[in-house]
């Protein structure tokens, strides 16, 4: 008998990856500017990357049988998303000005809820929405897009 195919396991690996990145940050921000600043592009280049994957990749494929039920988590995972990149934006021209990106650890924190949040609602229900071919086809998207 074969695996299932599980977009939940696939994107918890890539969310240890992001986790592993802030941490990275939140260390080097005590240190030396260059070091931070090289720890800060590796994190938002895969915290963009992740979310594009999400939106793109998984969302254009995702069509639920019960609209109303399936797109329940969409508002909400839409508003986490703005919320990070603008955070992001923020620290970018934080890091432009030579300055710290402000309050890691707080952004740290909600990348947790917000892996929460994904880990417990979204992807679980793309799991047992969509058939094995579409989980195929968008695993295949996910793998081109993080993997790398």
């Amino acid at each position: 008998m074969t695996e299932k195919i599980s977009i939940l396991k696939l994107m918890t690996k890539d969310h240890g990856k992001i986790d592993t990145l802030i941490d990275r940050l939140e260390e080097k921000s005590k240190g030396e500017f260059s070091e931070m600043k090289k720890a800060f592009h590796n994190f938002e280049w895969e915290l963009e990357k992740h979310i594009f994957t999400e939106e793109k990749a998984i969302f254009t494929d995702y069509d639920p049988a019960d609209v109303s039920e399936g797109y329940k988590m969409l508002p909400e995972l839409t508003k986490q998303h703005n919320y990070i990149v603008n955070t992001l934006n923020n620290w970018r021209t934080d890091i432009r000005h030579k300055k710290t990106p402000r309050d890691i650890y707080s952004f740290k924190e909600y990348l947790i809820k917000h892996r929460e949040f994904e880990e417990q609602e979204v992807y679980p229900r793309l799991d047992d929405s969509l058939d094995e071919d579409e989980k195929k086809n968008i695993v295949s998207k996910i793998n081109e897009i993080i993997q790398r």
